[in-house]
């Protein structure tokens, strides 16, 4: 083994080691440099006939100890390690011998193969069309809730529909009423003979219409009472156009209006 050593003064060269307790160089160097006293510089004692400058290393002898310690430690891991694989070595397996192949023959096994592949098909078949079954009914069902949740919401639009038509109805069927009665109560302050001119109620008689069956009698009655609607309707709007044109200031109605009125009123007929 070799180490560098230190390089003196601007010329560095290699130094050789030597015994520290040979007498050298250095040791006149040193004695040279107290001799001179510490203010001398270091540089003055060194020349060209100074050995440490010729070499660049240094030899160190090994240590034989340590070196012989080293090997056995490794001597032993080796023994070590090969004791380990002695003890961990495989065994060998030692079967009993047999026939193989089994009791059948061969044309036995290729069948007992073939059959078991054609099955494997049909299975792998019947496997897919399930999972494809499968996805079906799930599609549908899936299809199904969604209808479910329409026909619900439809449902419920119907009912609200027809709650707000039958509200409308009765709303409609009040306002008509309170007009109704409005309507009376200013042809009853407007036509002061009005009941003189009502005609007495006639004692109902029998009529061809009651001999009829109840179907006819029932279309019968429906028509009376379109007839009646329209009769009614027709002097609700006679009555309006007379009352616009007796709001507006010579109109035509603007004298002798209740004369015209009970001259022209359709009550009495």
């Amino acid at each position: 083994m070799y180490a560098r050593g230190a390089a003196m003064g601007s010329g560095a060269r290699l130094v050789p080691a030597r015994d520290p307790g040979a007498p050298g160089p250095r040791g006149s160097q040193s004695r040279g440099l107290e001799a001179a006293g510490p203010g001398a510089p270091a540089r003055a004692s060194l020349g060209p006939s100074d050995p440490r400058s010729t070499r660049a290393y240094t030899l160190i002898a090994p240590n034989e100890t340590r070196r012989h310690q080293i090997q056995r430690i490794a001597e032993q891991e080796l023994a070590s390690l090969e004791k380990w694989k002695e003890q961990n070595r495989a065994k060998s397996v030692y079967l009993l011998p047999r026939q193989l192949g089994g009791s059948q023959s061969e044309s036995e096994v290729r069948q007992k193969q073939q059959l078991q592949l054609m099955q494997s098909k049909y299975q792998q078949k019947l496997k897919r069309e399930e999972c494809i079954r499968i996805k079906k009914e799930a599609e549908e069902a899936e299809l199904q809730k969604m209808k479910a949740i329409q026909r619900e919401k439809s449902n419920k639009l119907e009912e609200k529909k027809r709650l707000q038509e039958e509200l409308r109805r009765e709303t409609f069927r009040e306002h008509h009423q309170y007009k109704t009665a409005e309507f009376l109560s200013r042809m009853d302050r407007a036509l002061p003979h009005r009941s003189a001119c009502q005609l007495t109620p006639r004692d109902p008689q029998p009529s061809i219409w009651d001999k009829l069956p109840e179907p006819a009698q029932q279309l019968h009655k429906g028509e009376n009472a379109k007839t009646q609607q329209t009769e009614h309707k027709r002097v609700n709007n006679a009555f309006l156009d007379r009352l616009q044109g007796r709001s507006q200031p010579g109109g035509p109605e603007q004298s002798g209006g209740h004369r015209n009125m009970n001259s022209r009123n359709g009550w009495g007929k």
